[in-house]
């Protein structure tokens, strides 16, 4: 009979062991970030001055996702935007690509900009700043970018008619012209600030560039610039060299000394920078110009007439609330109108118009995705008032099927003991006999 508890005993353990596994992997599989990448390609990066060219913007990634949003820098000396479909918006350096309110996920989304070649020399184009990616849930996607380098050059004019009679003309005097009408880096930091007649500077990268990205336009187009040595920057002292040539042969040279630094002076710096952004964090607050409400935190936005926008999201219902004595226009969620979530219908730092999530409590500000409202709309409906969904949040779901497996397996265990101990027990048969 003790074999028999042993071998029980046993068998619960393995379930157990197996039960935790199971449930392991599944909340290890919910925790594991997903990531993207956008990628700028283009079918020429030589281009002539006047002519017209794509640059492709394509956000991939092995996971599926939802919605995307960010901000892209480019050189408006050197490329000059001319169209980007319904999706992109901005101009004069940079433009906002946002695709929100989508319904179905996808593994790529690709945005077509077309450009025209403006000014003589080199520019840059890539993600500015924290690009948004996420999936049907609302989880963030980690995102990569990479920046793409155009050349912009004179265009060369066209084959000439001959003259029926031989003209003699004067040869034409070359220009003596070589310096940078303007010089820009991805440096943390350059000094002195770009002039003209300035040669010498200092930059500094962190400890993972090896490579320092410049864009530049010559004072005149017929000038020449070289670059030599941006490239495989060691830790420590670098020395780069931007070589003007004017037209006539004569040679001006930019010299830019950059220092990479040591994983410790970038983690230092890091850290430094962190403390000093949470000192200066700037407060949430109303103000008024004129019949103008503007909202202020980190950035600017503009309160606009709520009347104005022809869709309402589901679920909500227009109020009006009061933010530090000021009376404005808000959507507040029908079914729980004391929620700390509102949704403001602003005007953006970029100059876009669109709805804003306010949370009462931290009193912030972040763009509207329709997420956050759908998987409470879904939970209700699904059940009830208090009821959870279990496809806007399967980890409830996952954890509500281990514990019933959890009582299944006790009542299954507890069930067989009872068994093994009326076996052992005599026959009181037996024993009146």
């Amino acid at each position: 009979m003790r074999q028999s508890y042993k071998g029980y005993w046993r068998k619960c353990c393995l379930l157990f062991v197996l039960l935790f596994i199971v449930g392991g992997f599944c909340f290890s599989s919910r925790s594991e970030a997903s990531s993207c990448v956008i990628q700028f390609t283009s079918a020429a990066t030589e281009i002539k001055r006047g002519d017209i060219f794509t640059i492709v913007c394509q956000v991939s990634s092995s996971d599926p996702f939802l919605d995307t949003s960010f901000m892209i820098d480019y050189d408006d000396s050197i490329m000059q935007f001319i169209k980007g479909g319904k999706k992109v918006s901005g101009g004069y350096g940079e433009l906002l690509v946002e695709s929100s309110g989508n319904t179905t996920e996808t593994y790529k989304k690709t945005f077509s900009l077309q450009f025209m070649g403006k000014g003589n020399g080199s520019g840059l184009i890539s993600v500015k700043g924290t690009a948004e990616v996420t999936d049907a849930e609302g989880n963030a996607f980690s995102v990569s970018s990479n920046r793409l380098s155009i050349h912009v050059s004179k265009k060369s004019a066209g084959v000439q008619a001959e003259s029926t009679q031989a003209v003699v003309t004067p040869s034409p005097e070359k220009s003596g012209k070589n310096r940078l009408k303007s010089l820009r880096t991805t440096a943390l930091s350059m000094s002195p600030g770009f002039a003209a007649d300035i040669t010498e500077y200092r930059a500094t990268v962190d400890c993972n560039t090896d490579t320092l990205y410049i864009s530049f336009r010559p004072e005149d187009e017929k000038a020449g610039v070289r670059i030599l040595g941006n490239e495989k920057l060691k830790q420590g002292d670098n020395q780069v060299s931007i070589q003007v040539t004017a037209e006539n042969g004569n040679v001006r040279e930019y010299r830019i000394i950059v220092n990479r630094e040591t994983p410790e002076e970038t983690q230092k710096r890091v850290g430094t920078k962190e403390k000093e952004e949470k000192r200066n964090d700037v407060e949430f607050a109303v103000s008024q110009r004129g019949d103008t409400i503007l909202l202020q935190n980190s950035y600017e936005f503009e309160v606009l007439d709520a009347d104005e926008l022809s869709t309402v999201p589901e679920g909500y219902i227009q109020t009006r609330i009061t933010l530090e004595g000021v009376s404005i226009s808000a959507f507040t969620m029908e079914d729980e109108l004391d929620s700390n979530y509102l949704l403001l219908y602003l005007k953006g730092p970029s100059g876009e118009n669109g709805l804003y999530q306010y949370d009462r409590e931290e009193k912030t500000l972040q763009r509207y995705t329709g997420s956050m409202v759908e998987r409470i709309n879904n939970g209700r409906a699904s059940g009830g008032s208090g009821g959870l969904s279990g496809e806007s949040l399967p980890n409830y779901v996952m954890l509500a099927i281990i514990v019933i497996l959890v009582i299944v397996i006790l009542c299954l265990l507890i069930a067989m003991l009872k068994m093994a101990i009326r076996k052992k027990e005599p026959d009181k048969d037996m024993l009146d006999f």
